[in-house]
């Protein structure tokens, strides 16, 4: 079976909120059973919430990438779907090769220090990402993609914190260069009214 494009899929994300469509990871459906038999680790809360994960192989630029799926389910409905990239692909390139089709509005969350943080989409979608591990945060990366089925997002003021817009503008004046790239490539995105 050939491998399906990383933008196509983050592409659906986008789109959706959430992991429409289980053939593109190559999967028949999002069912217990169905992950169970394709292999998927499950571990379950004991109240009825269940994570599937596994590995699964995605093509960029020619060549394969791995990527851990998951899939979240409540008293065997599907609730959630994500993927975990790892360092494998920067956030502003992504971002700018969607922007012809148009970004959905968004929120900016950010981390301690501007070094991680968040976009928090209106129907649910929230896109984590990381500055480079070493140095001095130069880029920053997609690193994790979670949608919701009902377009709720997660709750992460725990762990970013949720600037105003006059204080977004100037710490990504005087921040980082991956703040700054950031900051160029979302100026002309709309504001999440949330």
């Amino acid at each position: 079976m050939p491998l399906t494009d990383i933008h196509t899929v983050l592409q659906a994300f986008l789109d959706d909120g959430w992991l429409r469509d289980p053939r593109l990871v190559g999967l028949d459906s999002f069912d217990a059973a169905e992950l169970d038999a394709r292999g998927f680790y499950r571990l379950c809360d004991g109240a009825g919430l269940c994570l599937h994960e596994e590995q699964r192989l995605l093509r960029r630029a020619g060549r394969p990438v791995e990527v851990l799926f998951k899939v979240y389910q409540q008293d065997g409905q599907l609730r959630a779907n994500g993927l975990e990239l790892g360092y494998q692909l920067r956030l502003a390139p992504f971002l700018r090769g969607v922007m012809s089709r148009g970004l959905p509005p968004c929120r900016v969350l950010l981390g301690h220090k501007g070094r991680s943080g968040a976009l928090l989409f209106e129907h649910g979608l929230v896109l984590q990402f990381a500055a480079n591990l070493w140095g001095r945060p130069r880029h920053f990366f997609l690193t994790h993609v979670e949608g919701r089925v009902d377009h709720t997002g997660p709750d992460l003021q725990a762990l970013y914190a949720d600037p105003a817009s006059a204080q977004w503008q100037r710490q990504s004046c005087r921040g980082s260069a991956a703040l700054r790239e950031l900051a160029a490539v979302l100026a002309g995105v709309p504001a999440s009214r949330s």
